[in-house]
């Protein structure tokens, strides 16, 4: 191993410059950016460009890997042509970004980072030069990783030392500061400096260490098969009952599928050394694992017929599509190119992922014409606009108005309420799901298992009045919902009980007393119908001896016995 040096250092980001200057460019970029951000500088970048700087740095990367072979003009001009189509896929986003873009950003982001393991391997005969550039690769990202990390540790110590040891006024962003420059800036040189260069990456020799046979022969290997002898119990017993099975199979058998894929890859080399067990693995895993994705697809579409169609559901459809797919070809080729599971996996992604026949689009297809036949159905059209029903003139069926409702409420949170304009004859621009709801006379839907996520409005400063009350304390940001034990201390004891606190004093300098928490998350369940963040009176309990200040809460509310589960809750709790 060659001795680290500062002159060393500057010649690897020298090299870097010259084999990726593109990367390098969209690397630097993308801190500038989140410094920007964390610093809050006054200046407003949209969502879009995020996109172009993030996936800059994957798509530049992929791009240089597999023009490498290429002259150095046709190489620039392949980058060049890659960062017009990003700056176009970037314009023609919008500007504000619902969850259905952030879908489609990252599915292509790991279609990228994918590729950039396979694009220099298309025309290989076998896998050794895939199989040891991408093992070489995935260590130095594991590496430039745990660097970024000791690196933010002492330099963060550094700023704690002097600001506790010469009392200097540091503000916290310059932790944010360090965390972005570590991990992005020199994490991604770092990385880039030690991806296996041209003269490397093309070698038909493998250096398959213990560790990764330890990984896959003695560790991988027994999970899988502990997974697969519990769900062919489960499928045994599902056709001996004759009945359907879980929707949640369909996440078991597909972390089974990609488990076993991804041991078949690690374990690559030793099946060139004609060990036995790799040998069996690739030769029964796909037929071992389709009678199991039948299963899966029963679970599909029972979700599918029962909850209809979703972004997420979608996906997981192909997903077991793809691992039928990839199933076949296994057994077909006897598992010779491995490589092929990564590329089809990357192909099946991208192309669920843009255009017109994307689940995204597919999904807004159908949506928006099963509201249309609600609507119709439910008499609420006329000329093709929705009639105003807040009277509730028109008595919808019970049913379908629950069915509306959910429609509506998945388009307008997922998709941006504007798509529901061509029903409506006035704007609806500023309108929320909830409003959309009573124009059509729908009300008082009751209450499914609801995920909540709140958090206290930051506008400006808060100015909380504590000038009455003697002592506070901090509960902690996560509540071990195993326990009914919230705070245990030399002065308070807090328990949570059917989601309210019980606040006593272990010294008895005040009567236990009890805040009406459920109450007030409640009341926050029915407003995030419309909003997230809340104002400071929204989430604050108060009585004469106390009063309880929520910054953030997020749990479950399950109707059919009317209670609330609390995963994450940062409070703090004012006493007399």
């Amino acid at each position: 191993m060659k001795k680290f040096s500062f002159k060393n250092w500057i010649k690897k980001v020298q090299l870097v410059a010259l084999r990726f200057p593109f990367t390098l460019f969209f690397v630097v970029g993308f801190t500038i950016f989140l410094l920007i951000q964390i610093n809050k500088l006054g200046m407003v970048h949209q969502e879009r460009n995020w996109t172009f700087f993030a996936l800059g740095i994957l798509l530049s990367l992929s791009v240089t890997l597999f023009s490498e072979k290429f002259k150095n003009l046709y190489r620039i001009g392949l980058n060049l042509l890659a960062i017009v189509l990003l700056l176009l896929y970037c314009y023609l986003l919008p500007e504000k970004f619902y969850p259905v873009h952030i879908y489609q950003v990252i599915s292509i982001g790991i279609v990228l980072f994918l590729s950039a393991f396979f694009v220099s391997f298309f025309k290989k005969e076998n896998d050794v030069p895939f199989w040891e550039f991408s093992k070489e690769s995935v260590i130095q990202l594991f590496i430039a990783v745990i660097f970024a990390q000791i690196l933010m540790a002492g330099l963060s110590l550094a700023v704690l030392s002097l600001k506790e040891l010469f009392k200097m006024n540091i503000d916290g962003k310059v932790y944010g500061d360090i965390m972005v420059i570590t991990y992005v800036l020199f994490g991604g040189v770092f990385f880039l400096a030690n991806v296996p260069d041209k003269t490397k990456k093309y070698k038909q020799i493998y250096n398959f260490n213990k560790f990764l046979k330890v990984l896959g022969l003695y560790i991988l290997l027994p999970i899988l098969a502990i997974y697969s002898l519990i769900l062919y119990g489960y499928l045994i017993e599902n056709v001996i009952k004759w009945q359907l099975p879980n929707g949640y199979v369909s996440t078991l058998v597909s972390v089974l599928g990609v488990g076993g894929f991804l041991t078949m890859l690690i374990l690559y080399p030793l099946r060139l050394e004609k060990n036995k067990i790799t040998e069996l693995l690739s030769k029964y895993f796909p037929l071992l694992l389709l009678p199991l994705l039948i299963l899966m697809s029963v679970g599909i579409f029972r979700r599918l017929g029962d909850y209809g169609m979703t972004v997420n559901r979608l996906y997981v459809l192909l997903l077991n599509i793809w691992l039928y797919g990839i199933c076949i070809y296994l057994f077909i080729s006897k598992a010779n190119h491995l490589k092929w599971i990564v590329i089809s996996f990357a192909a099946v992604l991208l192309l669920s992922s843009v255009g017109p026949w994307s689940v995204y689009h597919l999904t807004k297809r159908t949506m928006t014409k099963e509201i249309a036949q609600l609507l119709s159905e439910s008499h609420l059209l006329n000329d093709g606009n929705v009639i105003d029903n807040q009277d509730k003139v028109i008595n919808l069926d019970p049913k379908i108005s629950e069915q509306l409702s959910e429609d509506i409420k998945y388009m307008a949170i997922n998709y941006g309420v504007e798509k529901l304009q061509p029903f409506f004859s006035q704007s609806i621009k500023d309108k929320t799901w909830s409003e959309l709801n009573k124009t059509l006379g729908i009300s008082n839907i009751p209450i499914k298992d609801t995920h909540f996520n709140a958090w206290l409005e930051r506008k400006g400063s808060l100015a909380l009045n504590t000038e009455n009350y003697k002592s506070f304390q901090y509960l902690p940001s996560f509540w071990d919902m195993k326990s009914d034990t919230v705070l245990t201390n030399n002065q308070l004891v807090i328990l949570l009980k059917n989601s309210n606190l019980l606040v006593s004093s272990k010294s008895a300098q005040f009567a236990p007393f009890t805040i009406p928490l459920k109450t007030k998350l409640k009341e926050i369940i029915k407003s995030q119908k419309t909003k997230d963040s809340f104002s400071m009176e929204e989430m604050t309990i108060s009585a004469d001896n106390y009063k309880l200040l929520l910054n953030s809460v997020s749990g479950n509310y399950f109707s059919h016995n009317d209670s609330i589960h609390i995963n994450n809750c940062d409070a703090l709790l004012f006493l007399k």
